[in-house]
């Protein structure tokens, strides 16, 4: 039989976890600073460096791969941060090649030219054909490879050129823990977008598509073609625990040999930048089944932005604009609460005198709402369009890079959860007042009235629970849209009362 107590006990229990799991997680500040630190601490001998202002590349000029990448992130005040994006080593084996099927070097490539944001390796084969390797960046966050082919003879027959990553199942290198992606992620001419774990693909598949890549909480590495669709391949386990994925192309050399190039994105998940990669590799922003609505977010959240130069105040605002927007939905609630409370005596007079008849206590209430011109469902009605605009605020707050280490007030990073606790007690708090402020409702009596009380209390650290694992971004968009909604409700309501309604 249902029984709130026990369940409140239960709630209350699993509340006093997650505080103490919190509690000995540390400040994510924390966490971020020594990640960075562990991140930059790889050795990277041996291999060859290009730059531009947004990434660092180590190439292994034994095979040609590109075996580290490093993001250089936002200023936070201790100078830009770089994150790791890929790598290949004890724990994390990620790293991209290229190559052209029928060339085997004779002996590891020469580096022919070199420069900061540059390089051109040389390979020729017991045949004494050539395979130059240039590497280059075309803007902030693509950099080209491309494999030019030079054949001394036309006898090297129809070739295959290979665009691979290559990649064990361990996570991806990230600070983060909230809600934290890491997945395998492509575009077919099928389906749009498709994201999976690396560890489901368990036979080789083929589709054709616009780009692959690997997707992580706030970052995305992947292979592209703007403009043509390429043969995509994704391989199973091999006996190293290695997983290959990419594209891979069909063509015949001509006289003179064969380019085959390469686009490889390494960047943010940012609105603004997925957007001018290829077709559909906007998804990579997962905003989940209100994606419409999570776009929009994102745009006013960077008008806002362009305002306060602060991404929590910049939620502030967005939070005060929707609740602007919603007005007349919560005068309707307002009213409606009204209406409830100084109905209340005669309801409750419906009740006493048929108590023993409770389907008489039902018409009874029907005939008094149509009399007052009453509806009990308006002031559910505001609660209506600010689901869907929740569940874009988590999504939004969760994937999209802007609020990456974002401080606001005592919350060190709003895309993490708060690690003080503050908000999510808060809301819980705020949720228990607007629940006393809620006129009762009609028949709530006996086990009724003993479980709508239980539930009074059991909701408010349920809520607080849930709220602890969200990025704050989230929360703090709850507590400003819910002491939105209580206090204009607290003065109507006394008005009311001092009114004698």
């Amino acid at each position: 039989m249902f029984n709130p107590r026990t369940i409140y006990a239960s709630l209350s229990l699993l509340l006093v976890l997650g505080l103490v799991y919190e509690w000995n997680s540390g400040s994510k500040s924390i966490k971020l600073k020594q990640s960075v630190l562990v991140q930059n601490s790889a050795g990277l001998s041996g291999y060859e460096k290009i730059s531009n202002n947004n990434l660092d590349l180590y190439i292994d000029t034994t095979d040609g791969s590109i075996k580290e990448a490093f993001l250089y992130e936002k200023d936070r005040g201790d100078g830009l941060i770089k994150t790791r994006l890929m790598s290949d080593d004890d724990l994390l084996k990620f790293y991209f090649k290229t190559s052209i099927s029928g060339f085997r070097n004779a002996e590891p490539f020469k580096i022919k030219s070199k420069g900061p944001d540059a390089l051109v390796l040389e390979g020729v084969d017991l045949n004494g054909n050539t395979l130059e390797k240039a590497f280059y960046f075309d803007g902030p966050n693509v950099v080209v490879v491309d494999d030019r082919l030079g054949l001394v003879s036309s006898s090297f027959g129809n070739i295959s050129a290979f665009k691979t990553f290559y990649r064990n199942k361990n996570k991806s290198i990230d600070y983060g823990v909230s809600f934290s992606r890491d997945h395998l992620a492509y575009s077919t001419s099928d389906d749009v977008f498709n994201d999976e774990q690396i560890t489901s693909v368990r036979s080789r598949e083929d589709y054709t598509g616009n780009w692959i890549g690997y997707s992580q909480k706030h970052f995305v590495v992947a292979v592209f073609d703007k403009n043509n669709q390429q043969k995509i391949s994704l391989y199973p386990q091999d006996e190293n625990g290695v997983y290959r994925f990419g594209f891979s192309e069909e063509a015949v050399p001509t006289t003179g040999g064969y380019t085959s190039t390469t686009s490889l994105f390494l960047g943010p998940k940012q609105k603004n930048v997925l957007e001018t990669v290829a077709p559909h590799f906007k998804y990579n922003l997962d905003l989940g089944f209100v994606y419409g609505i999570g776009e929009f977010l994102i745009v006013v959240l960077n008008f806002f932005h362009s305002l306060v130069g602060n991404w929590g105040f910049a939620i502030v605002l967005l939070t005060v604009a929707f609740k602007l927007l919603l007005s007349p939905l919560q005068i309707m609630q307002i009213n409606s609460m009204v209406k409830m409370r100084r109905l209340q005596p005669k309801i409750q007079e419906i009740q006493d005198t048929h108590k023993n008849d409770q389907q008489k206590v039902g018409m009874e209430m029907m005939q008094l709402y149509k009399k007052e011109k009453f509806n009990p469902l308006a002031g559910c009605f505001p609660m209506i369009p600010q689901i869907p605009i929740f569940l874009a605020m988590f999504w939004v707050t969760r994937e999209a890079f802007e609020f990456r280490g974002e401080a606001f007030l005592w919350i060190p990073d709003l895309a993490e959860s708060d690690p003080y606790m503050i908000s999510p007690i808060l809301m819980g708090a705020m949720m228990y007042l607007s629940q006393l402020m809620m006129p009762k409702p009609p028949q709530t009596q006996g086990m009724q009235a003993q479980i709508s009380r239980q539930m009074m209390i059991v909701f408010p650290p349920m809520l607080t629970l849930i709220f602890l694992f969200m990025p704050a971004g989230v929360v703090i968009y709850s507590v400003i849209n819910m002491a939105l909604s209580i206090i204009p409700q607290a003065l109507v309501l006394r008005s009311a009362d001092s009114d004698g309604g």
